[in-house]
C-alpha cells in the first residue's frame, strides 16, 4: 500500500541578495515517517523548512503540504495543520514572559500569543494532559518568564502539540539546553512518537540527538540535500567521515547513535 504524502519540495531554490542559500532541493516525507533534518550551521535547514509557515517563500520550484501546492491554495488552512517550533518564538518573548505556562500551551490551539477565543472544558483538560506529558504540571501557575530554558522549551512545544497537529516541525528544540534538559527533552518526545503515527520533522546538526522513535535522516549540506533515507542507511561511518571531512565512528547503543572523532 502506498503512503501519502505529507511533504514535498520539488526543485527547491532560494536565493538572498543574490546569493543562492537553497540549490535545487528534492524532498518528500510521507505519513507516519518520523525524519531528523541533520546539517551544519548555516546549511539552509531553517530556510527550507521556513517556507512552511512562510517565513520565507522559494525563489523557484514547487513546495505542497499535505499534498495541497503553494501558491494555489490558501494557505492558513495548511498553517492551522501544521505545529512549528523555532528560535523564531524568540520574537514573541517580552509577550510569553508575563503569560502562565498553562496560557501558553492552549493558546496553541488557535495559534495565537495570548488567548483571544472562548474557550471548552475541553481545552483545559487536553492542556493540562500536555503539561502532565511534558513533566509541567509543577509549574502550572509558573510564568514563562521565571523559568529555566528547558522547562520553556517543553511549554513551547506542549503548546505546538494543542491542535493536534498532522505534521510537527521542531527546529532545533534543543539547542542551548544543557546536557539533563536536553536528555529530559529528548526522552520525552521519544515516548511522545512511540505512541503517535504521524509524521515529524526534528531539525539538529548534533547526530546524537537522532532519538529511537525517528525512523529517516536526511543530510543538508550547502544548500543541498546530498543524501536521505531509513537513519541505518544514512548514519553510517562512511558517509558521515566523507560529508564531515572527518574520521567518525559510530557506535549505536539503544537505538541511538553516538560519535567519536579521530582527529586528522
Amino acid at each position: 500500500m502506498n503512503k501519502k504524502e505529507i511533504l514535498a519540495f520539488e526543485n527547491i531554490t532560494f536565493k538572498r541578495d543574490g546569493r543562492e542559500i537553497l540549490k535545487g532541493v528534492n524532498w518528500e516525507i510521507k505519513e507516519d515517517e518520523k525524519w531528523v533534518l541533520l546539517g551544519l550551521n548555516g546549511s539552509g535547514k531553517s530556510t527550507l523548512l521556513g517556507m512552511i509557515p512562510v517565513f520565507t517563500h522559494p525563489t523557484s520550484g514547487i513546495l505542497r503540504v499535505f499534498e495541497k501546492t503553494f501558491g494555489k491554495y490558501p494557505w492558513e488552512k495548511v498553517k492551522s495543520r501544521v505545529g512549528f517550533v523555532s528560535s523564531t518564538m524568540n520574537s514573541f518573548l517580552n509577550t510569553l514572559n508575563y503569560y502562565k505556562l498553562e496560557e501558553i500551551i492552549i493558546s496553541g490551539k488557535y495559534s495565537t500569543i495570548g488567548i483571544y477565543n472562548d474557550l471548552e472544558e475541553e481545552d483545559y483538560i487536553i492542556a493540562r494532559q500536555l503539561m502532565k506529558d511534558f513533566n509541567l504540571e509543577y509549574l502550572k501557575d509558573g510564568t514563562f518568564l521565571n523559568q529555566s530554558q528547558g522547562e520553556q522549551r517543553r511549554t513551547l512545544i506542549a503548546r505546538a502539540f494543542m491542535n493536534n497537529p498532522d505534521l510537527m516541525i521542531l527546529d532545533e528544540p534543543c539547542a542551548s539546553l544543557d546536557l539533563k534538559s536536553r536528555e529530559h527533552l529528548l526522552k520525552i518526545l521519544n515516548e511522545k512518537y512511540e505512541n503517535i503515527d504521524k509524521p515529524l520533522v526534528y531539525v539538529t546538526h548534533s547526530i546524537e540527538e537522532i532519538f529511537p522513535a525517528i525512523t529517516h535522516v536526511a543530510i543538508m549540506k550547502e544548500g543541498e540535500i546530498i543524501c536521505k533515507g531509513n537513519k541505518k542507511d544514512i548514519i553510517r561511518e562512511d558517509i558521515l567521515s566523507q560529508i564531515y571531512d572527518n574520521d567518525i565512528k559510530i557506535s549505536w547503543k539503544n537505538n541511538r547513535p553516538w560519535i567519536t572523532i579521530n582527529w586528522k
